[in-house]
């Protein structure tokens, strides 16, 4: 029976962490941006909703510190996935 408890305990810890993350999931997890302006600016503000600001303001030192974000954290949440979207934006829009 104790065994079912903690169990049970690490499940809702799980559902409950996981609703703040939903929760919490950056602003431009949405639509993609149709420049490269636009680019840089919502990776610049997921990275700093994820904790991890920069102080880059060109798109490739933007990309390179999302990227490095994501390899730091290879886990698939909607704040990684947002970022995994904005790198893809940056290199879709800004590179030559």
């Amino acid at each position: 029976m104790q065994i079912r408890r903690a169990a049970l305990a690490v499940v809702m810890s799980a559902v409950a962490l996981g609703a703040t993350a939903a929760a919490a999931a950056p602003a431009s997890a949405g639509p993609q941006a149709t420049s490269c302006g636009e680019a840089v600016r919502n990776t610049r503000s997921d990275l700093q909703q994820a904790g991890a600001p920069t102080g880059a303001t060109d798109w490739q030192g933007v990309r390179n510190a999302a990227q490095d974000f994501l390899n730091q954290h290879p886990w698939n949440s909607p704040g990684t996935q947002a970022l995994q979207a904005d790198v893809n934006d940056l290199n879709r829009l800004c590179a030559p």
